[in-house]
């Protein structure tokens, strides 16, 4: 578990369905996140897979996903971790985000993910992390920047979409 001025960031619990059900319905999420379209069913199986992935955590592959809490109003209000993507490298890790609808602009992204990320460099052996954004999507690429993350180019990855696609390294992190 990590605390910053706002949020709690932890492991997510069986009892975060009916919350994550309620983000994974907002089209604000499902627009930039087709994948967070889910049937309860499938939606249950992944918070179990998140759940038992706790127990197995790997310094070397990193591969996580942690609930935000809003700290004063005690409620899910959106995720935040590091995992590999099919879509890049398997050595590269990203860290990947959302954040309910009634939630943003007030800056919790970029705290969860500067908290996240500087926990990930402290925890592992991972040297670096990489964003990947699609070019309409700017809150998103303010939420890297913010964090420090440094735009390196844009890609068209297998998908055939294109990405702009940003670094956070170790070294800059601690700056």
């Amino acid at each position: 578990m990590m605390e910053t001025d706002s949020l709690i960031i932890r492991e997510f619990t069986l009892e975060d369905l009916a919350g994550l059900k309620e983000l994974t319905r907002q089209t604000e999420i499902t627009d930039v996140l087709p994948d967070w379209r889910m049937s309860e069913e499938q939606l249950n199986q992944f918070l179990s897979f998140v759940i038992s992935s706790y127990e197995n955590f790997d310094p070397d592959h990193v591969r996580f996903l942690l609930a935000l809490e809003h700290k004063q109003d005690r409620r899910l209000i959106g995720w935040c971790g590091v995992f590999p993507n099919d879509l890049l490298p398997p050595a590269e890790r990203e860290i990947a985000y959302a954040v309910s609808k009634d939630y943003r602009n007030r800056g919790y992204v970029s705290e969860a993910v500067r908290a996240v990320a500087a926990h990930v460099f402290e925890c592992t052996s991972l040297g670096e992390i990489v964003a990947i954004v699609k070019p309409f999507n700017a809150p998103s690429r303010r939420v890297v920047e913010k964090a420090g993350f440094e735009h390196r180019r844009r890609v068209t990855l297998s998908d055939q979409c294109e990405y702009d696609y940003f670094i956070l390294s170790k070294a800059k992190e601690r700056r």
